[in-house]
């Protein structure tokens, strides 16, 4: 956050900034193979996991990560050549279990690249802090390790085919480009793990230079933070460090915050928080400490010495790091960029290039499909031309053409395939059915955009009919009328707002925001956004007021949605799930209940302070009541 650099900026003689890096910067189709990679993995994990179930055994996070590396090793030891049965590694005293290829003592990590199945024995008596080359018999775990070199060059031909074969067609060419990064990925992680079994020697400060500085982000990165924090008094010191991100998973759980093996939690934002406090606390004396720990650890666990104890950078660290996780008020900065002042040059005869300045809508003002209108029983129906090979066997009778329907109903009676098999209109004459006009039962009331040029007799059919991506905003009106306190409500879709933002420009009135959209004999009490931060209360406004931090923390949401029915949608502001994963629990907030991840309310219910307008949110996290 830039605003959150400027802060500290002000106080860059005393600031000291470390830094966790990105290995390097993806495109779209890198961060597309990144995803597919993982699905992949998750997949495979949960595959493990049923296996182990079948065995009567719950596993554990470090039961799957042991049987995934049980198979890639084809079920033996690379060090000893021994069979490994599922039993040898399950259960309560495993006779192998994980270990480091290269040691944690001399600098290795704990990334899978670097995890292998070992034999216990072996590897507290004979391997202990050695890497393999080192090993007396190195010769036969290079011999074991040959499938692996194996799969190397076949991933290696894989992606050497896909590099070639460009197509015109963007879609097939991104998802060839998708599979190939995947592919390097997959590549990436057997290479890693060959490389340290080859390697003849760890180099000097190998876990902090491993990967470091290759990543654009981090390069530029590290360039602009120097040229702002320097220790103008001590023009030696260091004041920017850089720290991976697989060094702050290891010292999060030998600092207690995560077990070993365990995935980190990623369903909270919180867990930005607990991460930006361990990487401030590791610095050269932490990867000293660390790899002496790992030696005391190895030789604990070889049986030759007491159980190491890793110091924290306070005693009470782990308690009180958990704490602030629990107290921190994430913010949720959402700009408002849809009216939006633009500029551009453009060529204008006898002056050249010229500056044009104006007003634009940013953002997508509705769905790109275009619905027709036709009329059905004296209603008129929105219908929409979709592919043949598009639609799923529950869509075909929503096709408009009779005679279309039932060609294709008696192809699907014939066990014919829509997406690979030609359904012909008329064979004979060569005609085959390529699109067809289907009822959009979905639509009821599409927004008009424009007239089309060539008007049809009938009315309905003068306009584009589109459906609505999203509304802007929701206007909530609040006051009294015969006695009674009452609210009315206004929902502004994108198409909307962007009219009222033009009759306001046109008008010279630039505070388009502070008016009320349309007209309401109520007073205007609420205007909330998709991305107002919200503070929640039940019975009044003072609720907040005399809240603690972690009170305040629990009241603070995020609006996510807005729908036409005056319903609206909440996330609270650590909430980090997918809206796949939330289920949204319905009512108006009550005080003291549990913590609803996410909440579903109508505008009768909502009572809140909304960011903006009752109070800020700073980029430290503090809030100012207005």
């Amino acid at each position: 956050d830039r605003r959150l650099l400027h802060i500290c900026i002000r106080d860059s003689h005393s600031t000291i900034v470390h830094i966790e890096y990105a290995r390097e910067l993806n495109n779209a189709n890198q961060r597309a193979a990144i995803l597919q990679r993982q699905r992949e993995l998750e997949k495979k994990h949960e595959q493990y996991a049923a296996e182990i179930r079948k065995l009567g055994i719950e596993p554990t996070q470090t039961d799957i990560i042991k049987y995934q590396l049980w198979e890639e090793q084809d079920r033996i030891c690379l060090y000893t050549g021994k069979t490994i049965g599922v039993w040898d590694f399950l259960g309560a005293n495993p006779q192998f279990d994980i270990e480091h290829t290269i040691p944690q003592s001399v600098g290795g990590d704990s990334m899978q690249e670097n995890l292998t199945l070992c034999d216990c024995q072996y590897n507290r008596q004979v391997k202990r802090a050695m890497i393999p080359s080192q090993l007396s018999d190195y010769d036969a775990i290079l011999e074991r390790i040959k499938p692996w070199k194996q799969r190397i060059d076949d991933l290696s031909k894989q992606i050497d085919r896909l590099s070639h074969g460009r197509s015109s067609d963007k879609e097939a060419n991104d998802k060839r480009i998708q599979k190939k990064n995947r592919l390097k990925l997959e590549l990436d992680y057997w290479r890693g793990k060959c490389m340290r079994f080859e390697m003849k020697e760890v180099p000097e400060g190998f876990a902090r230079r491993q990967g470091a500085g290759i990543g654009l982000v981090y390069k530029y990165a590290a360039l602009y933070l120097k040229s702002y924090f320097k220790d103008i008094e001590h023009p030696e010191r260091r004041q920017i460090y850089s720290v991976k991100g697989v060094t702050t998973s290891d010292f999060r759980k030998m600092w207690g915050i995560q077990k070993e093996y365990e995935k980190k939690s990623r369903d909270s934002h919180t867990h930005h928080c607990i991460d930006a406090i361990v990487i401030a606390c590791i610095g050269k004396r932490e990867y000293d400490t660390a790899a002496r720990y790992y030696h005391s650890l190895e030789e604990y666990e070889a049986g030759r010495a007491s159980k190491p104890h890793f110091t924290k950078p306070w005693p009470t660290f782990t308690e009180d790091v958990k704490r602030i996780a629990e107290e921190q008020l994430v913010v949720h900065d959402t700009k408002d960029n849809m009216p939006k002042k633009a500029s551009r040059k453009i060529e204008v005869k006898g002056k050249g290039k010229v500056v044009a300045k104006g007003d634009c809508a940013r953002g997508s003002l509705h769905n790109d499909t275009y619905y027709g209108a036709i009329e059905k029983g004296g209603k008129v129906c929105y219908v929409v031309r979709r592919k043949l090979s598009d639609l799923k066997e529950s869509d075909v009778e929503n096709i408009v053409d009779d005679a279309v329907r039932d060609i294709v109903e008696q192809a699907l009676k014939d066990k014919k395939d829509l997406k690979k098999d030609i359904i012909w209109m008329n064979e004979e004459k060569g005609i085959p059915i390529n699109k067809v006009r289907c009822y959009a039962t979905s639509v009821t009331s599409p927004l008009n955009i424009r007239q089309h040029r060539d008007r049809s007799a009938k009315e309905y059919k003068h306009q584009f009919h589109v459906t609505n991506d999203r509304n802007y905003c929701m206007v909530i009106y609040e006051g009294k009328q015969d006695g009674k306190v009452k609210r009315d409500f206004q929902v502004v879709s994108m198409l909307d707002a962007v009219s009222h933002f033009k009759k306001s420009n046109v008008q010279g009135d630039s505070s388009s925001m502070e008016q009320p959209f349309g007209e309401n004999v109520l007073p205007l009490k609420h205007i909330i956004r998709v991305g107002s931060n919200v503070l929640l209360f039940e019975g009044s406004a003072e609720e907040i007021r005399l809240a603690d931090i972690r009170e305040l923390a629990r009241r603070l949401y995020k609006v996510v949605a807005l729908d036409k029915n005056g319903r609206i949608f909440f996330r609270h502001s650590t909430e980090s799930r997918s809206a796949k994963e939330v289920k949204y629990a319905i009512g108006a907030y009550v005080q003291g209940e549990d913590l609803r991840v996410a909440i579903r309310m109508s505008y009768l219910q909502f009572n809140a302070l909304v960011a903006g307008q009752d109070f800020e949110l700073t980029p430290l996290g503090e809030i100012k009541f207005n």
